[in-house]
C-alpha cells in the first residue's frame, strides 16, 4: 500500500504516519525542507518528497499513490492572504498534482476543522448536514479548501473529516492548561458557560483511517470527536485532578483577551510573524459553542471514542512529564 501524507512533522500527522508504518504500509511524506529534523519523524521508514503546496507546478515524482492523506495547512497566519495561498490554493495544487500522478488513487482524504463549519449558535453538537458558517479567516480558509476539494470528486473518491479541539501527546496547545494548572490556576473566559468538543489525537488516527477504507465514506464528511462535549471548565478541572493539583477559577474577562489579541495583531502585522492569540483568533475564543455530533462516523463507519476526556488527560499529562515538558 502506497500512501502520501502532507502535515507529517505536525502534531497529528505524526502520528499518522506512524500507524501508517505499523499497518505495513510504504509512507511517503511531502516535505518543504528535505533535511530539517523532527523528532517525531527521526528514524521512521518513509520517504521523503520534498515540494511546498504553494507550487502550482507541484510534482509528485513517486506517483500512483493509493491513498493520500492531506493535513498541511496553516492554523494561524499575519495576513488572511497566506490562509488562502496555503489551506487553499495548497490544496488545489495538491489536488492537480494527485490527479497528474496518481490514476488508480482509492482515496484523498482531506483533515479539516470544525473551524471550517463554524461554532454551534445554541449549543446543541452540530452534524453534517448542518450548513457551514465559519466565523474566521482561518475558518473559511479551510471551508474553501473543503469546497475545491468536493470540486474534484469527478476525478478522485473523496473524503473529508472535520475534528474539533485535538489534544494528546506532543501537542503544545492544551500544555498550556497544565502548566496553569501546576501553578494553581483554571483559567476561563467570561461571559457564561463555553462547551467544546475533543478528540484524543489516537482516536483522531484511526477515525482518519476508517474514513480512509470504507467505502460508504466516498464523497462523505465526518466529524470525529468524543461522544459528548465538555465545558472548557470541565477540561481544566480535569487536568488538575490528574496532576493533584488545587486550583482557583481564573474568570479572564472577553474584553481584556481582545486587547491582548488586539496588541498581538498590531505586532504581528509589523513584524510579519504570526501570533497564536490574534484577532482572527478571537473571533473563534468569543463564541461560546464549539460543539459537533460524531453520529454519522459512528454509523457509516464503526467510529468511536476509545478514550475518555479522564483517560485521555492522563496519557497526555503521562507523556508531558516523561519529556520533561512539567
Amino acid at each position: 500500500m502506497k500512501v502520501l501524507v502532507t502535515g507529517a512533522r505536525g502534531f497529528i500527522g505524526s502520528f499518522l504516519v506512524e500507524r501508517l508504518l505499523e499497518q505495513g504500509c510504504q509512507v511517503h511524506c511531502l516535505l518543504r525542507h528535505k533535511a530539517q529534523s523532527n523528532p517525531w519523524l527521526d528514524g521512521l521508514d518513509f520517504t521523503t518528497i520534498a515540494g511546498d503546496l504553494s507550487d502550482k507546478k507541484l510534482n509528485l515524482d513517486a506517483g500512483d499513490f493509493d491513498y493520500v492523506y492531506h493535513l498541511a495547512g496553516l492554523t494561524k497566519a499575519a495576513r488572511r492572504e497566506d490562509f488562502d495561498l496555503v489551506n487553499v490554493q495548497g490544496t488545489r495544487n495538491l489536488l492537480n498534482a494527485v490527479v497528474a500522478s496518481s490514476p488508480r488513487l482509492q482515496r484523498f482524504v482531506l483533515v479539516s476543522s470544525l473551524a471550517g463549519a463554524g461554532p454551534s449558535p445554541d449549543g446543541k453538537p452540530i452534524s453534517e448536514e448542518d450548513v457551514p458558517a465559519p466565523v474566521s479567516d482561518y475558518g473559511r480558509s479551510k471551508l474553501r479548501a473543503e469546497e475545491v476539494t468536493n470540486g474534484f470528486s469527478d476525478r478522485l473518491p473523496i473524503t473529508l473529516v472535520r475534528p474539533p479541539a485535538v489534544y494528546g501527546p506532543r501537542d503544545s496547545d492544551v500544555l498550556t492548561y497544565f502548566k496553569y494548572a501546576q501553578k494553581g490556576l483554571r483559567p476561563v473566559l467570561g461571559g457564561g458557560p463555553r462547551t467544546a468538543s475533543f478528540v484524543f489525537v489516537h482516536d483522531l488516527v484511526e477515525g482518519i483511517l476508517l474514513a480512509a477504507t470504507k467505502p460508504e465514506a466516498i464523497g462523505r464528511t465526518y466529524y470525529l470527536c468524543d461522544d459528548r462535549p465538555y465545558t472548557w471548565d470541565e477540561l481544566g478541572q480535569t487536568i488538575a485532578a490528574t496532576l493533584g493539583a488545587k486550583t482557583v477559577r481564573l474568570n479572564m474577562p472577553l474584553f481584556a483577551v481582545f486587547l491582548a489579541a488586539l496588541a498581538s495583531d498590531l505586532v504581528s502585522r509589523i513584524s510579519g510573524t504570526p501570533s497564536i492569540i490574534n484577532l482572527d483568533k478571537y473571533k473563534e475564543l468569543k463564541e461560546k459553542h464549539w460543539v459537533c455530533s460524531a453520529r454519522r462516523a459512528e454509523e457509516e463507519l464503526g467510529f468511536s471514542a476509545k478514550h475518555s476526556l479522564q483517560e485521555g488527560i492522563a496519557a497526555t499529562a503521562e507523556w508531558y512529564s516523561a519529556q520533561g515538558w512539567l
